[in-house]
């Protein structure tokens, strides 16, 4: 018979009241995220037990690689040709305007006469890789030129097909693509 005493309008029941609502709600909610964390979890689980497998099968294939510190020696150390400039073959006269090949200025145009490639026929014959490396060696200041585009440039060039490099040129930006 408490409850027909009590009256929803007197103040200390009403907070009673408020208070158990919250309550309640706060344990449905703590009750609403723990499933959902729990759901997470058997999903990474899951997720954790098809990588070990995986992994297990990666083991399982016996596949022999050399150690990386055996790589390591043999790597680090690229050798690349070192060709001299034969002053006595190569005609001054014959040399080839390389600044025609976007991308290249004097001062490139400088160091790649001094790795012996004068002409167009030569760029296009030697890798960028290999020009890369001349950049390089010159210092930070030419390290940023990308010569990627400059053999195939040099090769439309020595082919005459000037159309075609104005239109690839076009399409360059510092002789990058």
């Amino acid at each position: 018979m408490i409850f027909l005493e009590l009256n929803p309008f007197n103040k200390p029941v009403a907070i009673s009241e408020i208070l158990i609502l919250l309550i309640a709600a706060a344990f449905i909610g703590w009750l609403i995220a723990r499933l959902i964390a729990n759901g997470r979890i058997r999903v990474l689980r899951e997720s954790i037990e098809e990588r070990k497998l995986e992994l297990a099968e990666c083991r399982s294939q016996k596949v022999e690689y050399k150690s990386t510190e055996q790589l390591v020696g043999k790597a680090s150390k690229t050798v690349y040709p070192i060709i001299e400039p034969e002053a006595k073959k190569i005609d001054p006269t014959q040399f080839d305007d390389l600044q025609q090949v976007e991308g290249i200025g004097p001062k490139i145009e400088e160091l790649i006469n001094k790795e012996g490639i004068y002409t167009f026929e030569q760029l296009s014959n030697t890798s960028h890789i290999r020009i890369s490396h001349i950049l390089k060696n010159a210092g930070p200041r030419f390290q940023m030129h990308d010569p990627t585009t400059w053999p195939e440039q040099a090769r439309l060039a020595k082919e005459g097909k000037w159309e075609e490099l104005q239109i690839l040129k076009d399409k360059l930006i510092a002789g990058r693509k």
